[in-house]
């Protein structure tokens, strides 16, 4: 593995799976109450696997060729836009929360289902 790809693999890894613990600390989170930890957790994730991302682009070491830089595109478009799903839930008036709520779990779905994906992708095109 080049220098470019671990730089690249090593902070996607890391941020997917601090993605799941920000899902999880969301999901088992009853009344609220863990709400800033989800926050930070979750926000933390998008920044780690971002700079995977800026890791590729400072080096030039896109592949627009390959399934897993298209499959890419669409999952850091879905990291960038969750958060604020769930920042627009949070401060929404009461009647509309439920719906933000659970329009912003289906979003934290995707992005994992797509961030699996991404890596499948990325392990079959090398």
């Amino acid at each position: 593995m080049e220098a470019e790809e671990l730089w690249h693999f090593i902070p996607m890894v890391l941020g997917v799976v601090v993605l799941l613990a920000g899902a999880f600390i969301g999901k088992t989170d009853q009344g609220g109450t863990r709400v800033m930890t989800h926050k930070a957790v979750a926000g933390a994730g998008v920044v780690i696997v971002l700079s995977g991302v800026a890791w590729l682009v400072v080096t030039r070491a896109l592949e627009p060729n390959l399934m897993h830089f298209y499959s890419a595109l669409v999952t850091s478009v879905f990291v960038i836009l969750t958060p604020f799903g769930g920042l627009y839930a949070l401060k929404a008036v009461p009647a509309k929360k439920a719906g933000l709520r659970k329009s912003h779990r289906i979003d934290v779905a995707i992005v994992l289902g797509l961030a699996l994906l991404t890596m499948i992708l990325g392990i079959l095109d090398k």
